[in-house]
């Protein structure tokens, strides 16, 4: 678990690094690239323990309630994929508009960096525990792969173009990514399943919530202008 989160971090600052070198905003507004990597490390420490954090909520385990357990992931595997999204992008929004950095762009560029390193994390996982890994990460592997295409091929080009607002790029993939978590959840333990569940619960919050930002950015906002 160690190996495939260093090897996904040091992927996820590569691409960072390369999509932001040359955009248009971000050399605009004279933001540097040690800026951009300082949100970066930042946001994926707390990412990574909102994850962990979540994870131990949704699976409630004695060993895991101890410091050590908690810090353990090589012997106590274990993190909530929703639970990282959802803290990260958060706390991204937060310490870019405290930063004074061009807010919507930069949560596009770590959402972009996210989407090309989570199929990596999958396959790294799939390799490593052959025969050992879920149906639901089986999927999710697919899906990753299928995501990252959607929006390198017909999402960022449109976000590069100004068609869509700085922002809306990472609402799009949040309401995405939950909605097929929430689904492939949902049609893997229909007997079983509970809306209840904590895990559900934070999909659906998370999802409404990309879904009423997106809107309000996109449509509302487009709508008064008219008016």
């Amino acid at each position: 678990m160690t190996i495939i989160i260093l090897g996904c971090f040091f992927v996820f600052l590569y691409v960072l690094y390369y999509i932001s070198r040359d955009d248009f905003v971000i050399v605009r507004k004279d933001v540097s690239m040690e800026r951009i990597f300082s949100l970066a490390v930042l946001v994926s420490l707390v990412g990574l323990f909102f994850s962990r954090l979540f994870f131990v909520f949704i699976h409630p385990d004695p060993k895991l309630f101890n410091p050590l357990g908690f810090l353990a992931l090589p012997y106590f595997p274990g993190l909530s994929l929703i639970g990282g999204i959802a803290s990260a992008e958060l706390f991204s929004c937060i310490y870019a508009n405290y930063k004074k950095l061009p807010v919507g762009k930069v949560i596009d560029l770590l959402t972009l960096s996210f989407m090309a390193v989570l199929p990596v994390g999958y396959i790294a996982n799939f390799l490593i525990h052959f025969g050992k890994v879920s149906l639901l990460d089986n999927i999710f592997l697919i899906i990753s792969i299928l995501i990252g295409l959607l929006f390198a091929k017909l999402i960022y080009p449109f976000s590069n173009k100004g068609e869509i607002k700085d922002g809306s790029l990472s609402l799009m993939f949040t309401a995405i990514i939950s909605f097929l978590y929430f689904l492939a959840k949902l049609f893997l333990n229909i007997k079983d399943f509970s809306f209840l569940n904590v895990e559900n619960v934070l999909l659906l919050v998370v999802l409404f919530s990309s879904l009423i930002l997106l809107v309000n950015q996109e449509i509302m906002d487009k709508f008064l202008l008219k008016k």
